[in-house]
């Protein structure tokens, strides 16, 4: 508990002599640094009280809130808060895909598909930017869904994210229209894989979400044809 200041103590900006009003002398053993004391307190705004005056000083609280927003947007917190505006679908349309028996939806932001219930999510290749990887006995899926204003022209190249999906290594040995419901335009893919594989893919872009949407499908086979028609976009 702080005692008075002996010589002098600070009224309104001025310095009044020890002993005026009820004030009672300090202890001997702080007549030494009263002084200084005095004169810091007597200086002092309330911007400036320091940790020992029971608030922070006017440049700590700067620098509390800029750790603060380093903090709110660095990745790890984006990520999540980009997850669970998807989980409380937010401003985004998300929509429920058909969902045959056995099986389970993996929605998303404007294109949902889905899976065997057996198969599962993998975090080391899906993301918060609307890119989803599941796996499981049979086969793998794979949705990456990125804003585009213009329809993608079809092509014997495929985005980063889809070629890491593919491995790596593919070639495209054809591509077709397909009729995809509330996309304007979409291409089914399908690509040659090392050790003799074929992959399936559908490419498709949604005028009114202005958005364009992968989902890829490994090895061909008849589960993983079936994948790829339960892909679903939203209005």
């Amino acid at each position: 508990m702080s005692s008075r200041v002996p010589a002098a103590r600070a009224e309104f900006g001025n310095l009044v002599p020890a002993g005026v009003g009820n004030e009672a002398p300090a202890p001997a053993g702080r007549q030494a640094e009263a002084p200084a004391e005095a004169r810091r307190q007597a200086r002092a705004t309330p911007e400036d009280r320091g940790p020992r005056d029971g608030a922070p000083t006017g440049r700590g609280r700067k620098k509390v809130w800029l750790w603060v927003a380093l903090l709110a947007f660095s990745p790890a917190c984006v990520g999540v808060a980009t997850w669970a505006a998807l989980a409380w679908n937010g401003s985004y349309p998300t929509v429920a895909p058909l969902v045959p028996r056995g099986w389970q939806p993996v929605a998303g932001v404007y294109a949902s598909f889905s899976v065997p219930k057996n198969w599962s999510f993998q975090s080391s290749l899906s993301d918060s930017q609307g890119d989803v990887y599941y796996s499981g006995s049979g086969g793998a899926a794979a949705q990456s869904v990125t804003e585009a204003r213009r329809p993608p022209a079809p092509g014997r190249k495929v985005p980063a994210v889809v070629a890491n999906y593919l491995g790596g290594s593919y070639t495209v040995t054809s591509v077709a229209p397909y009729r995809l419901h509330n996309a304007e335009r979409s291409w089914e893919y399908r690509f040659s894989l090392p050790r003799h594989e074929e992959a399936l893919g559908i490419l498709a872009w949604a005028r009114k979400t202005r958005s364009e949407v992968w989902l890829v499908v490994m090895p061909a086979s008849a589960t993983t044809e079936r994948v790829l028609s339960t892909l679903t976009l939203a209005a």
